[in-house]
C-alpha cells in the first residue's frame, strides 16, 4: 500500500492516526510534530501521503503545506482539522492541499478520504471484475459537503444529508474563496435524487455568488431524473447550467 507521514503536535492524535492507517494497510514512515520538522521529514522520505494539522506551534500547517508544495509540487497532502477551522482549512487548499478530514476522526472517513487522494479503489482490491462506478460509494455521502481543490478547480460535492444549516456553512467556505483569481468552482449533487426547493434556490444563490464575481462555475449530477426535475422546477442559477454527467 502506501507510505505515509503524519504530521501532528499531540502524541494521541499521532497515535490513532497510526493505528487507523497501519490497520488499512498503509506504512506510517515518519511522526511529525510541527511543519518545519514536516518538511525535513517529508524531504526524507518522500512519502506518498501527508497527513497534516493545522494548529502546531512555530510551523503551522498551513505554512508548512507551502514549504512542502513549492519543493514538491506533486505531494499529496490531507488536512486534519476542527470544525472551526474551515477558513484556515480553504486555506490550504488554496496552497495545494489535496482534501481535509475534520475531526473528531472517524477511522472509516480517515481511509475512505486517504484512499480517495492515493488514487485507491477499495474495491477494486483482490478482485478480478471491476466495480461500476455508479455502485461506489461516493465519499460526499459521509458529510453534507466536500470541498476539493482539484487541478485549480474547487470540487463541491453535496449529499443527501445536506440541511439549512449546513448550507450557512457551505455559503461561509464559498464566501473564502472570493479572492482566489481565477475562480474555477465544480459544483457536483453526485446521485442526489431529491432536495427541498428551499435547499435548491440556496444552492441557485450560491452559484450566484460565485458569478457574481466572475468565477466559473459548472453544475453537475449524475441523476438524469434529479436534473430534469430541478428543469422544471426552473430554479434560478440552476435550471439553466445544470447538467447530468
Amino acid at each position: 500500500m502506501a507510505s505515509i507521514l503524519i504530521v501532528d503536535d499531540s502524541a494521541i492524535m499521532r497515535r490513532n492516526l497510526k493505528t487507523i492507517l497501519v490497520q488499512a494497510g498503509h506504512t506510517v514512515v515518519g511522526e511529525a510534530i510541527n511543519g518545519g520538522q514536516a518538511h525535513l521529514m517529508y524531504r526524507t522520505h518522500i512519502p506518498d501521503l501527508v497527513t497534516m494539522d493545522i494548529t502546531m506551534p512555530n510551523v503551522n500547517g498551513i505554512e508548512a503545506v507551502k514549504l512542502i508544495k513549492k519543493e514538491f509540487p506533486d505531494a499529496k497532502i490531507v488536512m486534519v482539522s476542527a470544525l472551526d477551522q474551515r477558513n484556515m482549512v480553504l486555506e490550504a487548499l488554496k496552497q495545494g492541499a489535496n482534501h481535509y478530514i475534520i475531526k473528531p476522526i472517524n477511522p472509516e472517513t480517515v481511509i475512505d478520504i486517504v484512499n480517495k487522494v492515493l488514487g485507491i479503489n477499495p474495491n477494486e482490491i483482490n478482485e478480478a471484475n471491476l466495480q461500476s462506478e455508479e455502485n461506489v460509494p461516493e465519499e460526499a455521502d459521509v458529510a453534507p459537503f466536500i470541498i476539493e481543490n482539484i487541478d485549480n478547480t474547487f470540487q463541491i460535492k453535496l449529499s443527501p444529508s445536506l440541511t439549512e444549516d449546513s448550507l450557512v456553512l457551505l455559503m461561509q467556505a464559498v464566501q473564502g474563496l472570493m479572492f482566489v483569481k481565477p475562480l474555477k468552482v465544480l459544483l457536483n449533487f453526485g446521485s442526489i435524487e431529491t432536495l427541498p426547493d428551499t435547499l435548491l434556490c440556496k444552492i441557485g444563490g450560491i452559484v450566484q455568488v460565485v458569478k457574481n464575481s466572475k468565477g466559473i462555475i459548472r453544475v453537475v449530477s449524475r441523476n438524469k431524473n434529479f436534473v430534469q426535475t430541478v428543469k422544471e422546477k426552473k430554479i434560478d442559477n440552476l435550471t439553466e447550467i445544470i447538467e447530468a454527467i
